[in-house]
């Protein structure tokens, strides 16, 4: 089954006693600079992404705390050990439950600074859906190209925190989605000053998944798959490793999956209407 399928399905967490879920690592962090270098969305906003493979007990447990959900490589949260998914609880000492507040507290606490962060335990997967991948998205053939010159390299990233989960953004390099996550948090709201990529994949399916190709100039076999939109060329995404290759393609089966059943739930919402119409003589009462 998929990641949400099996994570609706999951059973009630036992806590332990600062109220979140039991065998998880408190640790603190000390920060000098003026600049963190990660962004806070609450826990139940990262359900469908960082939090995928978690149950919904878990993710109702974590609530509305402010979890690191974008770090700036070589910032002062990278440094410091801070990853994605860490769940953070006081700044200097003082108890901090809002992504709103920890923003403000974080901006305005004195340094250096002292962060108390919560891990999950390791049986929940933070589920990263991004990275380093060669995409080809400029014809209408859904093999892989003959040559690996015709790929390009992209940063892809599945349902990013600046847009929504059924957009796959595509970036030339990690150091480009930093600034790209960085100026959307301005409060200029400038436009972006990188180019990026955006591919809705609403109403897609998949084909060529655990598909590979083997170039003459290339040590390895490329791996890779397609995606088939509704509108659109297809736009196909390989990486030199079914390791490398797997983050991206579980992010796109976790959405379509997510998808599908949504589709499939307002087909039966409309028939139940038409049926309920059908059964007063074609008229409809509310």
């Amino acid at each position: 089954g998929s990641l949400e399928s099996s994570a609706e399905a999951s059973p009630p967490l036992p806590l332990d006693g600062r109220g979140l879920p039991a065998g998880g690592e408190y640790y603190k962090a000390r920060v000098t600079t003026p600049m963190l270098g990660a962004i806070f969305s609450s826990g139940r906003e990262l359900r469908s992404t960082l939090f995928q493979s978690a149950g919904r007990s878990f993710v109702e447990a974590v609530g509305d705390r402010p979890t690191i959900s974008f770090t700036i490589d070589g910032g002062a949260a990278d440094t410091a050990g801070i990853r994605l998914g860490h769940v953070l609880l006081s700044v200097n000492g003082d108890a901090v439950r809002q992504t709103d507040d920890a923003v403000r507290m974080v901006g305005a606490a004195s340094r250096p600074m002292t962060l108390e962060f919560w891990v999950p335990s390791g049986g929940v997967e933070v589920v990263r859906t991004e990275g380093m991948c060669m995409v080809k998205y400029d014809n209408n053939a859904t093999e892989a190209p003959r040559s690996s010159c015709e790929w390009k390299p992209k940063y892809v990233v599945v349902g990013d925190m600046l847009g929504q989960p059924h957009v796959i953004y595509m970036y030339r390099s990690k150091k480009e989605y930093d600034t790209a996550v960085k100026e959307s948090q301005s409060r200029t709201r400038r436009p972006l000053s990188v180019k990026v990529k955006q591919f809705d994949i609403r109403g897609a399916r998949l084909i060529n998944e655990g598909m590979t190709v083997r170039y003459p100039n290339r040590p390895a076999a490329w791996h890779y798959f397609t995606i088939l939109r509704p509108q659109g060329l297809p736009v196909k995404i390989s990486a030199t490793s079914e390791e490398r290759l797997r983050p991206i393609l579980e992010g796109v089966e976790s959405f379509l999956e997510g998808d599908q059943r949504r589709r499939a739930a307002k087909v039966e919402e409309r028939r139940g209407r038409i049926t309920a119409a059908n059964a007063y003589g074609g008229e409809t009462y509310y």
